[in-house]
Formats: C-alpha cells, structure tokens, sequence
C-alpha cells in the first residue's frame, strides 16, 4: 500500500493551502486558534466562503452540490483546514440532515432544502437529547400524538444544539 500522495492529490493540497490562505478570515483564525467559541455570524461567514468556492458540503456528490471528492481529498482538506484553524462548519443541515434528504427525500423535498442547507438560509438544529437518555435514540421517551392535521408532542428535551440559531 503507497500512502504517499499521489500528484493531483500534492496539487490539490497546494490549492487548499492556498484558498486557506486567501479566504480564511483571520479574526476566525485567531478564535478557533484561541480555542473559543464562534458567534452566529462568524459560523456564518465561514458557510458562505467554503459554499462561495463549492467546498461547503465535502461529503455530497456533485448532483446535490458538493464537490464529488476522493476520500483522500476529504482528508486533505480536513487535515489542512484544522493546521489553517479554520473552523468546523456547524454539521446539522450538512451532515446529519442532508445526506438524508438525498438518499431518503422527496424530489420536491431535495429541491426546497438542499439548496437552502448550502446557501445558509435555513440552519438547522439538533433536538433529541432527553434527561437519562442523552442522544441515545432508541431511549428516547418523547412521542408525538396526531390531532386532526397537528402533532402533540409530549416529552422532555436536556438541550437543543444550537437550537437559538435555528430557524
């Protein structure tokens, strides 16, 4: 096995490198550098520059907007992204709810969202964390009850990640 880089994969760092340099804000830098947290809007303006270049959602395809990268490009964007402190991009619309909606959607539902999920205008939250459950799933104990067109949800929530950001 040859874990050496290959020359597309030596070119492609290189041009990472290169964008990090050019793109990445340093007031964003010097907070992820500091170990702090990130406001709304810096979260936000990281999106929208990965998302600007096409590099936003690393893991879609290109038909649902991503840039269709190797696993070894993946890997070095992540590994040259965390040496540039660039931050995390919030994963809740990108990685939890997007692949879902590709691989589990309405066509309508792919169109409506997945664009929305890449622009930033809708962000997204995580809410199913319970009191003696945490994010374990299957011991969630909310339910939802349908009255006539609505659902009654009834249960307890510990937190909802993010949830002051999300609309």
């Amino acid at each position: 096995m040859d874990l050496n880089y290959s020359e597309n994969d030596l070119t492609f760092q290189a041009e990472v490198r290169s964008f990090l340099a050019g793109k990445l804000p340093e007031k964003i830098a010097a907070v992820v550098r500091a170990g702090h947290g990130l406001t709304k809007d810096m979260m936000g303006e990281w999106h929208l520059i990965l998302n600007k270049k096409g590099w936003l959602a690393t893991s879609w395809p290109k038909k649902f907007g991503g840039p269709g990268w190797t696993p070894v490009q993946k890997y070095i964007f992540e590994e040259e992204c965390c040496s540039a402190y660039a931050p995390r991009v919030v994963p809740f619309g990108k990685n939890m709810l997007g692949p879902v909606l590709q691989k589990f959607g309405s066509k309508e539902q792919q169109v409506e969202y997945l664009p929305r999920i890449l622009s930033g205008k809708d962000w997204w939250c995580q809410g199913y964390s319970e009191p003696g459950a945490g994010s374990d799933l299957a011991s969630l104990k909310t339910r939802a009850e349908r009255n006539g067109n609505d659902y009654i949800f009834n249960g307890q929530k510990t937190w909802t990640t993010l949830g002051q950001h999300a609309n």
